[in-house]
């Protein structure tokens, strides 16, 4: 399977039990997901997307927060890697996020 349609499918299925992820988009390889309060793109949410990066780096996965307001998280994998590596970051992402939103 592509990597982008992999990244894609995971990421919208992660959405679907988050409401927090208001929008999963990308292009190829490039993946990303907007975190924003309640799921409304209106009230970007860039404090979640902080400790959702600081969870996955504490498990051992760093990602990159971007965008405008900060609340976008940037997924850009080799095109080279496994599938097992890409499972992998998916499953620390859904734990860290699992985690945070415990907390």
């Amino acid at each position: 399977m592509w990597i982008g349609l992999r990244l894609t499918a995971s990421l919208k299925q992660m959405a679907a039990s988050h409401r927090c992820i208001a929008d999963v988009r990308g292009l190829g390889a490039m993946v990303a997901i907007e975190l924003c309060q309640g799921g409304d793109i209106h009230q970007p949410d860039a404090d979640m997307a902080k400790r959702l990066a600081a969870e996955a780096t504490r498990r051992g996965l760093i990602l990159l927060t971007c965008g405008t307001y900060g609340n976008v998280v940037r997924i850009l994998v080799p095109l080279t890697v496994s599938d097992a590596i890409v499972d992998e970051g998916l499953a620390i992402m859904a734990a860290s996020l699992a985690a945070i939103r415990a907390s």
